[in-house]
């Protein structure tokens, strides 16, 4: 997909009067199709990446070609799968040791749910808070004072977040072929080289 964007010719030289040009891929207009492209939620429909699961394998499994694994990274504008791309359970918990010296620390404190004698929402749950917050309210007969936070450790923590990067968009099976065709028509216009020497410099 990437050898398909069209190229610039980036002044990278902090010097105005000696230039120093590099042809570099404009992902800058990958940006700009994967917005209007965005905008049709009716392409989507929504996946849940299994431990360990790559981009080719989803592919395979939604599309029966491993080829389309770059579509996924389109969907959800994934520009570096390391970081951005859910990890198995052995690559979470390789990070974690890695990143934490003590990953059972607590990394924050969030708040539990509160709610009155009538059912409304007092504190919502899973605001980030001091671990001394606490909230007082009217219960309907009296006031009455909640301390409604739980600590959230360093290793819940990147688990909460990779179970959120496991849920992904993806385009529907049974229009990917045209998806695929129209994108790369959209990307390939306007290929001819352009100057810039700023990224206000590049017209997409």
């Amino acid at each position: 997909m990437l050898r398909k964007l069209p190229e610039v010719l980036y002044n990278f030289s902090s010097k105005p009067l000696d230039p120093d040009f590099l042809y570099v891929k404009n992902i800058w207009r990958r940006a700009q199709i994967l917005t209007e492209f965005k905008s049709q939620v009716t392409l989507f429909d929504e996946t849940t990446v299994g431990d360990g699961e790559r981009p080719e394998d989803i592919a395979v499994r939604l599309y029966r070609n491993p080829f389309y694994n770059w579509t996924l990274l389109i969907a959800n504008d994934i520009t570096d799968y390391y970081a951005q791309w859910p990890r198995s359970v052995k690559q979470l918990e390789d990070f974690v040791a890695n990143k934490y010296d003590n990953p059972q620390a607590t990394k924050h404190h969030v708040t539990t749910e509160v709610r009155d004698a009538n059912n409304n929402i007092i504190v919502p749950a899973g605001k980030v808070v001091p671990s001394n917050f606490s909230v007082a309210y009217y219960n309907g007969s009296t006031t009455v004072t909640a301390t409604p936070t739980v600590s959230v450790s360093n290793a819940q923590y990147e688990n909460e977040i990779n179970a959120e990067k496991q849920l992904i968009k993806v385009i529907k099976p049974d229009i990917i072929e045209d998806f695929v065709a129209t994108y790369g028509e959209i990307l390939n216009k306007g290929n001819a080289t352009k100057f810039a020497s700023s990224v206000s410099d590049i017209n997409m």
